[in-house]
């Protein structure tokens, strides 16, 4: 652990088994090794590597066996294209987003970062939308936080009536996304 980082130490080992599996060194369904023996490794309470593998999970990138092990899962349903970050969010955030006006959608706890793979800067998700202003949840690894930013302006032709309007918000990083496609 290295003691001057702003992470907090289940954020560090979130963030180091995330890289291990990005960079190939943990391939899809190679086991992760034991609570027990990451806590000795990196010299942490087992509590504190259980968040962060519990972190890995909400992101879709480990899943786990009862009695067995976790398990790095398979990359392949995430549209490569696509950042396969994840965050869930919490009652407070969820309480401040089923308060905007004329909700569109329900709400889910657990969102999907919206932009290109890889992109710069914090992850980006749809929380919610309505009356053509969305409200966006914008993460890092430290913290997240919901920001009312209005919609990209940008529209393409040809195509259907649905999927012409970049779906992301005013000053995204990246290309445009249109339905499920980017361009």
């Amino acid at each position: 652990m290295s003691p001057d980082t702003a992470l907090s130490p289940y954020q560090q080992i979130a963030a180091e088994l995330r890289h291990q599996i990005f960079t190939g060194s943990l391939t899809v369904g190679a086991k992760l090794p034991s609570e027990h023996t990451l806590a000795g490794s990196h010299r942490v309470a087992r509590t504190t590597v259980q968040s962060a593998l519990r972190v890995l999970r909400t992101e879709g990138l480990i899943s786990s066996r009862k009695g067995a092990g976790n398990f790095v899962t398979s990359l392949a349903v995430i549209d490569a294209q696509r950042c396969p970050a994840r965050i869930e969010l919490d009652r407070q955030q969820v309480g401040w987003l089923s308060r905007l006006p004329r909700p569109a959608h329900g709400l889910d706890r657990v969102l999907h970062c919206e932009l290109e793979h890889p992109h710069e800067g914090a992850h980006a998700g749809l929380g919610q939308h309505a009356a053509g202003t969305g409200w966006w949840v914008q993460w890092t690894l430290c913290a997240s936080e919901i920001n009312a930013i209005p919609n990209c302006p940008a529209v393409r032709t040809p195509g259907p009536e649905d999927d012409n309007h970049c779906l992301l918000f005013r000053d995204h990083p990246g290309r445009h996304l249109y339905g499920s496609d980017y361009s």
